[in-house]
């Protein structure tokens, strides 16, 4: 008897939202090397910062869950949970860059806890929900010679950090600042019953600027909560998603940096929140730091009205089948270019040639913390000073 041969066994790759897709469109080259090679940050300041809000806030959400003790909570309950969240971190060899990160990531989950806290936790229904689901490889956008794999699909996956399972029409949350930025956002109420997904973000509101590249990530991150809404949807246990919410953490609480880049963007018109004229907010916008701020115990400003702080911090990204849908169409766009690239460094045995960079000063912020911008000929290319030319006539 001939038994037939047992077919190769194939895994189908795998692409994080945040870890992939979004980290290849702030820099191909970056996530080359940090992603797919494995190569530590010698900087890993967001790495530390954005585990540290998120597992802030799900370790209040669990302690609110079990003792019903609505924020705000006194200073050593909250120092007590910011502890926990530092020592299972650095078991896993996270730690702050230095004392100034670490003081700000402190106040700042101080006051995601104490003031995000009394809005969110009494709306949430289920905590860090993983989400996993199979799209067809883009195998038309990819060319020939490119196609390494014998594959035509790929695996998406993602966290989502809350979900919030809501009647818009339930008295006890007429006056809920998260529940009127929905109804404003969304615009027609839900008549039935909907989930609500909610994404954190250790980041300021990104600006609205369609930039001069590709990535613009204020689009990016609405693609993110849409393709989080469909994978949500496959679930059996979920309800239809009505809506996304971004929470950007750092709006709870502003350095002067940030009242600096917040000036800058109100003046281009690059904003949507932004203080009323005349107001105290709009004061203290215009605030400039003493010289030493922290000698002079001004190391942060003065923060701004609560009210205006929540609204800067929620961003509202309306779902329906036909944004779910486009947004997977991105997305998809963006795992062929990784592919192409992949594909073209096994082709050509170079990486600094096939893989994609985004060295450009809309993205300042993602080369100052690269380990790679000193041979990156990109980086090179943009902000090395040059000599003005001079023209000879002849």
């Amino acid at each position: 008897m001939q038994l037939p041969k047992r077919p190769p066994v194939h895994v189908l790759p795998s692409y994080s939202l945040t870890g992939d897709l979004l980290g290849f469109l702030r820099c191909g080259l970056q996530y080359r090397y940090t992603r797919i090679g494995n190569l530590p940050s010698s900087n890993p300041v967001q790495m530390w910062f954005g585990q540290f809000i998120h597992g802030v806030l799900e370790e209040a959400f669990r302690r609110y869950n079990q003792e019903r003790v609505t924020p705000p909570w006194p200073e050593g309950k909250i120092e007590e949970t910011i502890s926990i969240i530092k020592r299972r971190l650095a078991a896993q060899n996270l730690f702050p860059w230095n004392e100034s990160l670490e003081l700000l990531g402190d106040a700042r989950a101080q006051a995601a806890i104490n003031e995000l806290g009394p809005e969110l936790f009494p709306l949430i229904h289920r905590a860090e929900v993983r989400l996993r689901g199979a799209r067809r490889l883009p195998l038309t956008n990819i060319p020939p010679k490119y196609q390494l794999r014998e594959l035509d699909r790929y695996e998406m996956v993602g966290v989502v950090d809350v979900i919030s399972h809501v009647s818009l029409k339930d008295p006890a949350f007429r006056t809920n600042r998260i529940v009127q930025a929905i109804i404003d956002g969304i615009g027609i109420v839900p008549t039935e019953m909907f989930e609500v997904i909610l994404d954190y973000k250790g980041m300021r509101r990104h600006p609205l600027t369609p930039g001069s590249s590709d990535f613009t990530p204020w689009e990016a991150y609405a693609w993110q909560v849409q393709t989080y809404a469909h994978l949500r949807e496959t679930h059996e246990d979920s309800l239809p998603v009505a809506a996304g919410v971004l929470v950007y953490v750092n709006e709870l609480f502003m350095t002067w940096d940030d009242l600096e880049d917040l000036r800058k963007e109100i003046a281009a018109g690059l904003t949507d929140v932004a203080p009323a004229k005349g107001s105290e907010d709009e004061r203290i916008l215009y605030l400039q730091p003493p010289k030493r701020p922290r000698e002079t115990g001004d190391r942060y400003p003065p923060q701004m009205s609560l009210d205006l702080r929540l609204r800067r911090a929620f961003r509202i990204v309306p779902v329906s089948d036909e944004t779910m849908e486009k947004a997977l169409e991105s997305f998809d766009g963006v795992v062929a270019r990784i592919e192409i690239c992949r594909g073209k460094e096994q082709e050509q045995g170079r990486i600094l040639s096939t893989w994609e960079t985004n060295a450009t000063e809309e993205n300042e912020d993602t080369c100052k913390v690269c380990d790679s911008r000193s041979f990156c000929p990109a980086y090179k290319k943009e902000m090395t000073p040059r000599l003005p030319g001079v023209r000879i006539r002849i």
